[in-house]
């Protein structure tokens, strides 16, 4: 009776090896790519975020026929002393104009806070306010428009603004309300 011959079947370890090399390659190519994939998500996420938070709060300024405040909040329930845009932001109606949910008034919307992405406005520093024909107000009339700018590690290059016009509309813009390019820390 002849003996059964047992093929096995398999890689030597040189083929192996030479598989994990090309597969380490190819990854070493794609990570970049995957790292700015990844960057201009939570970029465009919290741009998103915000301008539908600043789109409710000025239509709930005109259907409720008075002030909507928007602040940043460090904790989703009040406007933080000192917060940044970047711990997350609420939006409130504000019958009392006092900048502060305070009384009934209760939050409509909690923006999440977002890391590695500064988000800053010299115009909106503390908040923004929709009148109730959903026309935006800051403490001086002059002011009655700017910009919020969204900025990660890769520079100027890559913020984007959104800019909110006196009428209460946000457009987004990779410029300046003035036509020049963002201005952005050296990191987020």
């Amino acid at each position: 009776m002849p003996c059964p011959h047992n093929n096995q079947r398999g890689f030597t370890l040189t083929e192996l090896l030479t598989a994990l090399a090309v597969a380490a390659i190819g990854l070493s190519l794609a990570a970049p790519g995957f790292q700015e994939v990844t960057s201009n998500s939570r970029r465009a996420t919290s741009i998103n975020s915000l301008v539908s938070t600043l789109h409710r709060a000025r239509n709930e300024a005109v259907t409720r026929n008075q002030q909507v405040t928007v602040c940043p909040s460090d904790n989703g329930i009040s406007c933080g002393a000192g917060a940044a845009w970047s711990d997350g932001w609420i939006a409130f109606p504000d019958p009392d104009q006092d900048r502060q949910v305070s009384g009934d008034e209760q939050v409509l919307v909690a923006g999440p806070g977002v890391q590695h992405l500064n988000i800053d406005s010299e115009e909106f520093d503390d908040f923004i306010v929709f009148r109730p024909s959903g026309r935006i107000m800051v403490d001086a009339v002059d002011e009655n428009s700017g910009q919020i700018t969204f900025c990660d590690d890769r520079g100027a290059d890559q913020a984007r603004v959104v800019i909110i016009e006196a009428s209460g509309h946000p457009r987004l813009s990779d410029l300046q309300f003035d036509g020049t390019a963002p201005n952005c820390p050296d990191a987020a």
